[in-house]
């Protein structure tokens, strides 16, 4: 009975952050309207990246109109709201995956998680999903360009993301749960058993198998280490 409470509690959580969003699908015009009205002083920029994302479908509005008036509902300083926002816009601009950046922001506002703490959280994000895309095209894994054939190592731009994103996302969990940023055995690890559990379901076998056979621990350390200088420059 324990056990289903909490499934419960779950899903009333998420039914109260959608809203209304279950109901009526949300427009790109009501994102941009919800964004103005909070007078963000990187307003345009975030307008600019967010419509973009939208267009481009890398963004569900759905789920942007819903993150955004949860935030506006905090009450929280516009300048943390503004950075929340700024750092997923950042993302946007630099072509990289925003997925868990997004959902990041929204767990922390579900958890009542202190608006400066998510968005360093989110900044760090923002940096490790920058390093990993860059360790990838350094170990000679591509995006493969728009129209251009798709051959392995010049991945599709879904599939590239997700290794990107899944890669990010669990060294940023690692450094969550107080993991050394100098243990490249303990992040290989962790890097590995995230892929292999998505493997074949979520991220193609031959994706993970090439990452799996380029990226080593050193490589990992000098990742992690880059995302969390770039925070002290």
């Amino acid at each position: 009975m324990r056990t289903l409470g909490a499934v419960a509690l779950v899903f009333l959580s998420l039914l109260a952050f959608s809203g209304p969003r279950l109901l009526a699908q949300a427009t790109p015009i009501q994102v941009t309207q919800r964004i103005e009205a909070l007078s963000l002083p990187h307003e345009a920029e975030i307008v600019s990246a967010f419509q973009m994302g939208l267009s481009q479908g890398r963004l569900s509005a759905d789920d942007t109109l819903s993150l955004v008036e949860r935030l506006g509902a905090t009450g929280g300083s516009r300048f943390d709201q503004d950075a929340i926002l700024l750092t997923i816009a950042h993302a946007l601009e630099n072509n990289l995956p925003v997925t868990t950046l997004q959902t990041k922001a929204a767990e922390g506002l579900a958890r009542g998680v202190p608006l400066p703490v998510i968005a360093q959280d989110l900044a760090l994000r923002e940096r490790l999903l920058a390093e990993v895309r860059d360790l990838l095209c350094s170990k000679n894994i591509f995006r493969a360009k728009d129209g251009s054939p798709a051959v392995s190592p010049a991945l599709p731009g879904p599939r590239f993301d997700l290794l990107v994103t899944h890669i990010a996302d669990s060294l940023g969990d690692y450094l969550d749960g107080g993991g050394s940023p100098r243990d490249g055995y303990a992040m290989l690890a962790e890097v590995t058993k995230r892929l292999n559990l998505l493997k074949g379901s979520v991220i193609p076998a031959s994706d993970v198998e090439l990452v799996l056979s380029r990226i080593e621990a050193t490589d990992l350390t000098r990742t992690v280490l880059e995302a969390l200088n770039q925070k002290q420059n």
